[in-house]
Order: structure tokens, then C-alpha cells, then sequence
């Protein structure tokens, strides 16, 4: 009886371990350096720079167009609160002129034109 038990605890185990790992909306690897997030079955990476921020758009691991996407992003730092307007700059690329500091809460909200908005929570 003991046996039986931990063979089909072993072949659970060894199930589990070896069965491959899906990534039904495309990876989550950052591919621009950023943060990503997964929301509502697409991937945001937000890139931040000195002054400005990018961020890119992907839906099943292609670039989605971010040509009728609009948006804003929101950064809330040492007790201040900016924000801004994104604006498409080409392809799956979205650009705002503000800075995030280390530790700032960032909420990008976007929409296009026929869908409802989504609105994704970064934490640098």
C-alpha cells in the first residue's frame, strides 16, 4: 500500500516538474530594458529614461499597433503626483515626457478607439 502511495506521488511530482511551461499571451521577458506587466491578455513594457518614458505594446508575442491607442500615465513620487499625455511614435511604441524616480508608482491608462480602457500598475 505504502508503495503504490509514493509512486503516484512520484509520478505526480515528476508530472508536474516536467510538464512545459506555456505562455499563452507571449513572453514576459523584457525586450526594451523595461518593466513588464500582463494585463487583459496583452504585455506592456515601460521604459523609462531620463526625462521621458516609452511604452511598448504586445499581444500573443507580436508587436501590437499602437497607432489608435491613446493614454496617459500618471507617476506618484517623494508625495508629488505627475502626469502626462502618451502619444504614438511608431509601431507598438507609445512616448510621454515625464521622469519616474526610483520607488515611484506609475499608472499608464490606454484605450483604443473600440475597446474600453485598460489601466496597468508599475512599481520601480
Amino acid at each position: 500500500m505504502k508503495t503504490a502511495i509514493i509512486t503516484i506521488v512520484l509520478l505526480a511530482f515528476s508530472a508536474f516538474i516536467f510538464t512545459p511551461n506555456a505562455n499563452a499571451h507571449g513572453s514576459t521577458k523584457p525586450l526594451h530594458g523595461g518593466v513588464v506587466k500582463v494585463e487583459h491578455e496583452m504585455v506592456f513594457e515601460l521604459v523609462r529614461a531620463e526625462t521621458s518614458v516609452s511604452l511598448y505594446l504586445r499581444d500573443h508575442g507580436k508587436p501590437y499597433s499602437a497607432e489608435k491607442v491613446t493614454g496617459n500615465i500618471i507617476v506618484l513620487a517623494n508625495g508629488k503626483k505627475s502626469d502626462a499625455q502618451l502619444r504614438f511614435v511608431g509601431d507598438n511604441k507609445l512616448t510621454a515626457n515625464i521622469a519616474i524616480a526610483d520607488g515611484a508608482k506609475v499608472l499608464v491608462k490606454v484605450k483604443e478607439s473600440s475597446h474600453h480602457s485598460v489601466t496597468v500598475r508599475f512599481t520601480f
